[in-house]
């Protein structure tokens, strides 16, 4: 019985993990919202681009200093 109990909560620890991943991934985020995390590589109208500072102020997108972040829109 111990067991069982055991198992299922590390089921359950899993799937959680799991869901915790899809909710903050970093490209879907950016894909919905057009805010785009530093280091990610996106395919723009420009063509394939990686986000980082110099590339979004070269496109005149908006950039955060503090969060590291590149606002598309």
């Amino acid at each position: 019985m111990k067991k069982i109990i055991i198992t299922i909560c590390i089921m359950l620890l899993i799937l959680i993990i799991s869901f915790l991943c899809y909710l903050f991934d970093d490209k879907d985020f950016c894909l919905d919202t057009s805010i785009c995390k530093e280091g990610l590589e996106i395919n723009t109208e420009y063509g394939l681009i990686k986000i980082n500072k110099e590339n979004c102020l070269k496109y005149n997108w908006k950039w955060d200093d503090k969060n590291k972040y590149c606002n598309m829109r």
